[in-house]
């Protein structure tokens, strides 16, 4: 069993050890891979409201739609303006693919080499080309397909509701250590094991996560500094302690499976013995 006061000591002491690497891995992390909030939302403080839907600059309602109004828009430079909406939903279209292209093919590789490098800085100083190893070794175009299927599963499951989503988050969460530590390991299997690995420490994680929100509001607080220098590469390298921990765990409990077995066996063959010595008798 862990505590979240071990993991975060163990996490603290890893990245003082190599402070300004880490700041600057953890930054590169945060910008490129790290996820971004962004709250939108509609005022309705209209005291009087219409059945209305805006196109393209004006609005058809119900109080004054008519087909003279609506022919008159168009002309004469309704067409021009028709024209310039669609040329515009394209290009906004691209630019959107565009986006989502680089953030499959370009940056998800560094959410591993971000996680190499931290599984290396727990044991001794990692250098920062660690977050690259997303595209080296000649496992990108694994790394890159588990990470899109990754990704693709939690959203698919945040479409049933919020719940389902973060509880798969957190099911998934090991992958990119797993693709780091062990790159030889198969999408299939990379899944499989990080299933294992968090079966039962879902909500013990979840709180892990929890024990930094006052970090996050010091950060807030001063404009990102805290973020910046401490709390994003302290995050991070929790992070990378409780993969190493759980993987730890794991390894213990499949030697201690292993030892049970042989020790039943063990007693198999022994009380056979027995039984044909009992029988030459």
């Amino acid at each position: 069993m862990w505590t979240r006061e071990e993991l975060k000591t163990r996490g603290k002491a890893a990245f003082l050890r190599n402070y300004w690497i880490c700041v600057v891995a953890a930054l590169i992390l945060t910008l490129l891979v790290g996820s971004g909030t962004s709250n939108s939302g509609n005022s309705n403080n209209d005291s009087h409201q219409t059945n209305s839907v805006g196109i393209s600059g004006f609005t058809i309602s119900s109080d004054n739609f008519n087909v003279e109004s609506f022919a008159e828009r168009f002309t004469p430079l309704g067409p021009v303006k028709f024209v310039f909406t669609v040329f515009s939903g394209i290009v906004l279209l691209v630019i959107g693919l565009a986006f989502i292209l680089i953030r499959i093919f370009v940056l998800a590789p560094f959410e591993v080499g971000g996680s190499r490098f931290f599984i290396e800085n727990s044991m001794e100083k990692a250098g920062l080309g660690n977050i690259l190893f997303g595209f080296q070794n000649g496992y990108y175009g694994k790394t890159v397909w588990a990470l899109f299927l990754k990704n693709l599963y939690i959203f698919l499951w945040s479409l049933l509701l919020l719940i389902p989503g973060i509880v798969k988050a957190y099911e998934y969460r090991m992958v990119p250590y797993l693709l780091a530590d062990y790159p030889e390991l198969s999408t299939e299997e990379a899944f499989r094991i990080s299933r294992e690995m968090m079966n039962g420490e879902k909500m013990n994680t979840f709180i892990l996560d929890l024990s930094f929100i006052g970090w996050y509001i010091l950060s807030g607080i001063t404009c990102n500094l805290v973020g910046i220098f401490y709390l994003y590469p302290y995050k991070y390298a929790t992070d990378a302690e409780l993969f190493l921990l759980l993987g730890a765990i794991g390894i213990a409990n499949m030697w201690m499976a292993i030892f049970a077995d042989v020790g039943v066996m063990i007693l198999a063959v022994l009380n056979a013995i027995r039984a044909l010595f009992v029988k030459n008798l």
